[in-house]
């Protein structure tokens, strides 16, 4: 690794700072080496004891801000830490304090500590952090980054989450050096994405505690709830570029969260259903962020349609390994229901006991593929600057021109449904799922109608794929006669069923104009 350590500095404190950094969890095979790894640089250990604050209602948290006093050695600070404009960025504002108390008035006339100010009186200690930290800063061509390598835990009430984590923090220069830099550490050590920070954790524990849980399926699942978007997520488009980055970034999240469970952070085992529910979100995100590319197509750069290509054979992949999480827990269980007769079946592995579908979400590949996604996205070198500009003023024209033409596609399509391949058939569903998922951000209460034709045809035309995909199991594996007859004539009257209401609901598609 071509990196020279740098003498460590004392802790100096602007006001805001912003923070950028990347991290990345530690399997319990890596810990040794990576901790080797790490003492090879020569590194400054330090003991951290943090106490984080909030209100009962979880002010703060709800407001996407941290407040915490830090035991750094043997000198207290005071942080705020508010969102920054990408998942790896944070405001901070650090003071430094004689004792372990709040000084709120250092926030007087700072609008991002409104809500630390609004909600003073109701603050309290939520939780808090005993971390061991290893860090050390490097040189990587010209930008300086700092390594940290964090053991201990979270604790709120009796309750404690294991923390092993490794940090890439940009001190100074190029964003790009910690991907490159954290690259190589990936690679090297089995290392996950993980893009929940201490604060975030430490307040999921703080509430179970309030919850009362105790059972080991109720804390499991609310510590590693699959992560899901909300329509309040989707931001406003005001630029191309910064438009695309924002949208991209929310969705890439999406996968890089869903992925880091499906990966077994933490050691984390999930139950049949909420692995089956953790891998169908991925490949949601995955569909939106395939979505929302294709939107911006006509304006990305050589090295953003790169990083789409790239993410193409695990989008395969996964959704094999979907496939399967749905002929095991929803359609073959339906056809035996149904009265399919013969021996019992022999359902398919589903991914939540398929350990293939772990290592290939914990695998170096396609955590290298997210790292180099997350990369490209922050370059700022997504879009084409000399085709961005024609339209910079008025960005949404020239969205919504893209959608209208993707709806004229589908349109035109639908007319002869019946008479479409299978295979077609198919497509035409995933151009449907892609023009919906594009009006999740960007529709207004005007594409309202044509939002909810897509949403009825893509659940018929959805019906009819799970059809296909379980009669073409049931060709391959149902050896008895009688048992593969009953069931292929089941699925092919059901499949016709199903054609019957997406002729209708397609219909109403076609008639359907994009709002002007």
């Amino acid at each position: 690794m071509a990196c020279a350590n740098i003498t460590h500095q004392p802790n100096t404190f602007v006001i805001p700072v912003l923070e950028r950094e990347l991290k990345l969890y530690v399997p319990e095979q890596s810990r040794k080496g990576l901790l080797e790894q790490v003492a090879a640089l020569n590194p400054s250990l330090q003991p951290l004891h943090a106490i984080y604050f909030d209100t009962p209602t979880r002010a703060l948290a709800k407001a996407r801000t941290a407040l915490r006093l830090r035991l750094e050695g043997d000198q207290w600070v005071q942080t705020l830490k508010t969102a920054g404009p990408d998942e790896l960025s944070k405001l901070e504002y650090n003071h430094v304090r004689p004792t372990p108390t709040l000084d709120l008035t250092l926030y007087d006339n700072i609008e991002a500590a409104s809500a630390v100010l609004q909600h003073a009186p109701a603050l309290a200690p939520r939780y808090e952090t005993r971390i061991e930290r290893h860090h050390v800063r490097l040189d990587c061509n010209g930008s300086t980054v700092e390594i940290a390598l964090d053991n201990g835990f979270i604790q709120a009430g009796h309750y404690q989450l294991p923390v092993h984590e490794i940090e890439f923090e940009l001190i100074e220069g190029e964003v790009s050096s910690i991907f490159q830099l954290s690259s190589e550490w990936l690679e090297r050590f089995g290392l996950v994405i993980d893009l929940r920070s201490k604060s975030e954790r430490g307040d999921i524990l703080a509430q179970v505690v309030d919850s009362g849980a105790t059972s080991d399926d109720a804390l499991h699942t609310a510590l590693y709830p699959a992560y899901r978007l909300h329509s309040h997520a989707f931001p406003a488009i005001h630029d191309l570029q910064q438009g695309y980055v924002d949208s991209a970034l929310l969705y890439l999240g999406q996968i890089i969260r869903n992925a880091s469970l499906l990966a077994g952070i933490d050691g984390h085992e999930a139950d049949e259903e909420q692995q089956a529910t953790n891998l169908a979100l991925m490949r949601v995100g995955m569909r939106r962020l395939r979505s929302c590319r294709r939107l911006f197509s006509p304006w990305m750069s050589t090295a953003e349609q790169a990083a789409t290509r790239e993410m193409r054979p695990f989008f395969a992949l996964f959704g094999a390994a979907r496939d399967s999480d749905l002929l095991s827990l929803e359609t073959l269980p339906r056809l035996m229901l149904a009265g399919l007769p013969g021996p019992a079946l022999i359902l398919p592995t589903t991914a939540s006991t398929n350990a293939e579908i772990q290592q290939l979400a914990a695998s170096p590949e396609f955590q290298r593929c997210l790292l180099n996604n997350l990369a490209q996205l922050l370059s700022g070198q997504s879009l084409l600057p000399e085709e961005t500009d024609a339209v910079q003023a008025k960005p949404y024209l020239a969205l919504h021109a893209v959608l209208r033409a993707q709806l004229q596609s589908i349109q035109l399509r639908s007319q002869n449904f019946a008479e479409l391949s299978q295979r077609q058939q198919h497509r035409l569903r995933n151009r449907i799922k892609t023009l919906r998922y594009c009006l999740e951000f960007l529709g207004t209460s005007s594409h309202r109608p044509l939002y909810d034709a897509l949403r009825n045809t893509q659940h018929f035309l959805g019906k009819i794929t799970d059809c296909d995909v379980t009669h073409e199991w049931c060709q391959q594996n149902l050896e008895d006669t009688e048992q593969r007859n009953w069931a292929l004539g089941w699925l092919t009257a059901t499949r016709q069923h199903y054609v019957k209401q997406a002729k209708k609901v397609l219909k109403q598609l076609v008639h359907t104009a994009y709002p002007e």
